[in-house]
């Protein structure tokens, strides 16, 4: 044995120390929340913090199982090299009601670094804090008021129209389709009327790009190791971004595209200066050149009450159109499959549906007005959003140390309400797997704490796009119901089961048969 081989051996041992010493430090430099807040949680993994027990149960299935196995409020300690404040999750229903509503005006943030976010979606009303938060916020809520949605309507049917009318042509063959293939095309035809103007007609033309890229962003693989550590570690994101359309191309292309068409949108809105235009676009320019052409207001800007009021900024308009593209695609697509997947699988609760809209309307298009007295669809439509909230959990993070019931919440935490988990919760719902619209009936809603649902979230910064959504939807479901009727086939998955990489992503997809309604 030669004296290099020997020296080998210390070499690596003392390798060894050296890692063990600095995953001691990192450890202790990383406070272990559990002691910090005196309440319970999972222990953590060096380096990797919980990200390990992550991927091994699900992102849907992670905070769930924290909440039944430790209790209404979890401590997740800190331990990724983009975490050095730790977590709490918590589903004390009077604890969210003080830090939703009661105190929104310190929990007014969400769990977002602007220095981690690739541009322009730095600056959507997702991302944006504080007083930048509530001016955009501000300005975008006009955009959907009763009047400006009323005026909506029309485009809204006549896309469910066309979906009726591809419908018939699948009953006239086998009947059956991939319920997310109909209402994603819905929704991005819905979506580009109303919150754009434009006329895509995705419906009939099946590989029309904006469809194509909304569907490989949905269906991009969150289990490559790559975009795992960029969403654990969104810092990464920003460092790597020339690089990024190689290493996540599925994530990132249709975001670049959604991106450059509300660019163009944009710029075709300000030759055109359509006065009576009331889509997202048009409605934000609008806004834009009052407070442009007030000589006035000096660099833009003027006082409302405490903060600044100013108008939207090119990037700004455009950032949050790419969020109408991107989250009003998936929440109306998976929504609208789910509620016909439980029509199919409880076909007495459809009957019942479809006798309402008959009684009511008879025979007329559904309108933001007569949609909105059918009580029945509005609790079908309740049980969906319970059973399968899309905004699975919601984050908030204070800008100040505050009390919350007694638990002292330091600034910067992030703060976890685990929405899923408590729509499952067989204390507030029993039987909670099971499809029962009879639970949202006025009676039985007023027995209960109304934040045991929160499919928009709750309080200042609930989702500013629900009541298009919820129009979309039940103007949708309304105009098919009036034709049609759903049904099991043989490669609908009963029960349903969700993917572990994707959270609320039907493991086998949503496949249903179709039927017209006898005269």
């Amino acid at each position: 044995m030669s004296m290099l081989d020997i020296w080998w051996l210390p070499d690596w041992i003392l390798l060894l120390v050296v890692i063990a010493v600095l995953t001691v430090l990192y450890s202790r430099y990383f406070a272990d929340n559990r002691v910090k807040y005196g309440v319970p949680g999972p222990d953590r993994w060096p380096l990797l913090g919980h990200m390990p027990l992550g991927i091994k149960l699900g992102f849907l299935e992670f905070y769930t199982h924290l909440s039944y196995k430790y209790g209404k409020v979890v401590a997740l300690s800190p331990g990724s090299l983009d975490a050095r404040i730790g977590t709490l999750i918590i589903s004390d229903l009077d604890m969210i009601k003080e830090i939703l509503v009661k105190q929104g005006s310190i929990f007014t943030d969400r769990n977002v670094d602007e220095n981690t976010q690739l541009k322009p979606l730095n600056k959507t009303v997702v991302s944006l804090k504080g007083d930048e938060w509530k001016q955009v916020r501000s300005t975008m809520t006009p955009t959907f008021s009763s009047g400006k949605l009323r005026q909506m309507n029309g485009y809204i049917v006549d896309c469910a129209k066309t979906t009726v009318k591809n419908l018939q042509e699948i009953a006239k063959k086998d009947g059956s389709f991939d319920a997310e293939e109909i209402w994603g095309a819905f929704a991005m035809d819905s979506i580009c009327a109303t919150a754009f103007g434009i006329k895509v007609d995705s419906q009939n033309n099946p590989e029309e790009p904006f469809v194509t890229n909304a569907r490989q962003l949905q269906n991009a693989n969150l289990a490559n190791p790559i975009l795992l550590l960029f969403l654990f570690i969104p810092r990464l994101m920003v460092w790597f971004e020339p690089l990024l359309p190689y290493l996540v191309g599925s994530f990132i292309k249709p975001i670049r595209f959604f991106q450059h068409a509300t660019d163009e949108l944009y710029d075709e809105s300000q030759k055109t200066k359509n006065e009576k235009a009331i889509d997202f676009v048009h409605l934000m320019q609008k806004a834009h050149e009052l407070h442009m052409d007030n000589d006035e207001l000096a660099d833009d800007v003027k006082e409302v009450g405490k903060w600044k009021k100013r108008a939207l900024t090119r990037d700004e308009i455009v950032a949050n159109g790419i969020v109408f593209f991107l989250a009003g695609f998936r929440n109306t697509t998976e929504t609208l499959s789910f509620m016909c997947y439980n029509l199919a699988i409880y076909p007495e609760i459809q009957e019942r549906l479809q006798k309402e809209i008959d009684d009511t309307l008879q025979g007329t298009d559904p309108s933001y007005d007569n949609v909105a007295s059918l009580q029945y669809l509005d609790q079908v439509m309740s049980e969906t959003l319970r059973m399968y909230p899309l905004g699975f959990v919601l984050d908030r993070v204070p800008n100040r140390d505050t009390t919350v019931k007694g638990l002292l919440i330091p600034k910067g935490t992030c703060v976890i309400v685990p929405v899923y988990a408590i729509h499952h919760d067989p204390e507030l719902y029993p039987d909670p797997e099971k499809f029962d619209p009879q639970r949202f009936t006025p009676e039985e809603k007023a027995n209960r704490n109304p934040y045991s649902y929160m499919p928009f979230g709750m309080g200042p910064r609930n989702c500013i796009g629900m009541r298009l959504a919820l129009l979309q939807m039940k103007v949708a479901i309304v105009k098919v119901l009036q034709n049609l009727t759903f049904k099991t086939c043989e490669k609908t998955q009963i029960p349903m089961k969700f993917m572990k990489s994707r959270p609320m992503k039907p493991e086998k997809g949503i496949w249903l048969k179709v039927e017209e309604r006898c005269p």
